[in-house]
């Protein structure tokens, strides 16, 4: 009997130390070697039995066991802070796992299914007690076999997999089930072939805008997708709609813009992104992974289509696309999807430029090779204006403002221009517009600004009559330091500021109008010349004209008849010219090439102009010259 009793405590000895060998491979080392010396302890004591069962005593096995004994109290009692703190971090552990915010879930692989094996608080709470240890994953919620967007394969294959793979893997989707809908964050981790620890999240209210339901910008920090195919899209028009009509239809407009762009993106895999304001993104995958999928050209007119057809309370908006697709070579130093989204913004930013029609030709821009050396076009130019050197190679040229009477110069528009010694003569319609996306536009006003101011005080001495005006960019009429600097600036140059012009351009005046107004408000109170440029060009000049009175308006040259049988372009200016009766500005003529043109504005009652028909842009020594010798313009 006692031999049977050594022998199954032997066999419990072995056994114990079998059991502990797996803990013992996946030990850290603060505790390995009190682990290890345990095993050894206890397989020691099972080699002692077995020799008591057969009556043979080993007084040197004994010696063994009792070393080992000894040697696991020594590494124990110096062990004991380590133990401790060990226990207490995994009472931490424990009460993390049950008062963590995010569900947490632990389960084993079970077939093609997963068996709950723990579940936090959380857990319970986010499956609103779907879920119980023991439970099959996909019994209680069978939606997990079903493809989830924007995946194209069942969430419990996802799980499978990565399980397989032994890679850790963060899994955003859309969740639809009776009892639970909405938008999870899942980070999915293997802890062995078998065994997989979830922690999960409902993130609607974190990535998804909560206006119109689609991503916000937060999305596209996520890997999602391999998406090779953006659309850029800003809608025309929305900010008059804001302004004139109140936030809340703006707001119902933008809802239903999303509609639209939701339809589409769920037909071809992809996702829809409410970039700010009034942007949208469109990401989609590759074409050849759809099936049939139109090319996304195709697809940007179908969207156009959508959002002009849109009306609420008899209000709609346009849109510009830029579309982008496969690789993008330009913006190596940038991410794929970075690089996608930068082609898509620069092909939007052309698609603006052509506003002649709604038509898709008119409004979508697919990014092209020639968009791509216009790119990197900027960015070379970008990178000599942010140059200070940059600045001694700028001069102003000046071209007169006559009266088309006599001829006689009353004035003059300050031009600059850029001679680079690197690049050439590079045009003010190709640096102003860099320098206006880079910040760099205001350095390059402030140095016009005291040139001309400089230039103008000469003048003065010589006519004190003459006029001189600068164009400044819109962007500077939000700047907050604009007015302290330009007031410092006039006061400062000693001149007649009433006799100082700052040209604005009729659309800079619609971008910002509350804003704008304020400002030119400002600068009315400084006694400065008001004008608008290039007037006509913008969207509903004349409302806007009205809600603030300019000293001076230019006509831009489109709109100047060539003859007197150009009946359209006649009644536009006559109209223009009576409202200058009514509200009291100075008009001008821009675009003035031929003597014919003279005399037909005269006949409308105008009687300034400009263009090459009296001068080309010219040196300020020429013009000084004209000034000093009082020479006019004759036409020539």
């Amino acid at each position: 009997m006692e031999t049977f009793a050594n022998g199954a405590i032997a066999a419990a000895y072995f056994i114990i130390p079998l059991t502990l060998l797996p803990l013992l491979l996946t030990a850290k080392r603060a505790i390995w070697l009190n682990l290890l010396l345990l095993v050894a302890f206890v397989f020691s004591c099972g080699v002692g039995h077995i020799f008591s069962a057969m009556h043979r005593h080993s007084t040197p096995w004994h010696w063994i066991t009792a070393g080992v004994s000894w040697a696991a109290v020594i590494v124990l009692l110096r062990s004991r802070n380590r133990l401790r703190y060990l226990g207490e971090t995994f009472h931490l552990l424990e009460a993390t796992w049950e008062q963590a915010l995010t569900g947490k879930l632990l389960c084993e692989r079970s077939g093609n299914d997963l068996k709950m094996i723990k579940l936090n608080p959380a857990a319970k709470l986010i499956t609103k007690d779907l879920l119980k240890p023991g439970d099959r994953l996909c019994e209680k919620m069978p939606v997990h076999r079903q493809e989830v967007y924007p995946y194209d394969m069942p969430l419990i294959d996802l799980y499978l997999e990565v399980l397989e793979s032994g890679e850790a893997r963060q899994l955003e989707y859309q969740y639809k089930g009776d009892e639970i809908s909405g938008w999870y964050m899942t980070l999915v981790t293997p802890l062995s072939s078998e065994l997989l620890y979830m922690t999960f999240t409902e993130v609607s209210g974190v990535i998804h805008d909560p206006l119109t339901g689609l991503y916000n910008r937060r999305v596209l920090e996520m890997d999602l997708g391999p998406w090779e195919v953006c659309l850029f899209i800003d809608l025309d028009r929305f900010k008059l709609i804001n302004d004139q009509r109140g936030h809340i239809l703006g707001d119902r407009l933008l809802v239903a813009v999303a509609t639209v762009l939701q339809d589409h993106v769920q037909t071809y895999n992809g996702i829809a992104v409410r970039n700010g304001g009034d942007e949208f993104l469109l990401l989609l995958p590759a074409s050849d992974s759809v099936e049939l999928c139109p090319t996304p050209a195709t697809i940007a007119a179908t969207v156009l289509k959508g959002i002009l057809a849109i009306e609420i309370e008899g209000a709609n908006v346009g849109a510009s696309i830029g579309v982008a697709s496969g690789t993008i070579d330009a913006f190596e130093e940038d991410t794929p999807i970075n690089r996608l989204l930068q082609a898509a913004e620069t092909a939007l930013r052309e698609a603006k430029r052509n506003r002649r029609s709604n038509l898709p030709q008119h409004r979508i821009q697919v990014w092209n090779s020639d968009l791509a050396r216009l790119r990197l076009r900027q960015i070379t130019l970008e990178a000599y204006l942010a140059q200070r050197s940059s600045e001694t190679e700028f001069s102003l040229v000046y071209q007169p403002i006559c009266n088309m009477q006599t001829g006689a110069i009353v004035g003059a528009e300050a031009l600059i221009r850029w001679n680079s010694a690197r690049l050439g003569r590079v045009s003010p319609s190709e640096f102003i517009p860099v320098a206006e996306t880079t910040g760099l536009v205001h350095r390059i006003s402030d140095w016009v600004l005291c040139n001309a101011l400089e230039q103008l005080a000469q003048w003065q001495d010589i006519a004190p009559q003459f006029t001189l005006s600068i164009n400044i960019s819109p962007l500077e009429l939000e700047d907050d330091d604009f007015l302290d600097r330009i007031m410092q600036r006039v006061s400062g140059a000693g001149i007649d500021s009433n006799h100082f012009g700052i040209e604005i351009t009729e659309r800079g005046i619609y971008r910002n109008l509350d804003r704008y107004l304020q400002s030119l408000q400002s600068l009315r109170d400084m006694s400065l010349r008001l004008k608008v440029d290039d007037f006509g060009t913008g969207q509903s000049g004349l409302a806007q004209l009205l809600q603030f009175r300019f000293d001076e308006v230019k006509v831009d040259r489109y709109f100047i008849p060539t003859n007197a049988q150009d009946l359209e372009k006649v009644a536009i200016c006559r109209a223009i010219a009576n409202l200058s009766e009514g509200i009291n500005f100075t008009l001008v003529a821009e675009g003035i090439e031929h003597n014919d043109q003279r005399v037909l504005m005269l006949g409308l009652k105008y009687q300034y102009g400009q263009g090459y028909l009296f001068s080309q842009p010219m040196t300020p020594q020429k013009l000084t010259t004209l000034l000093e010798k009082g020479i006019c313009l004759s036409p020539q």
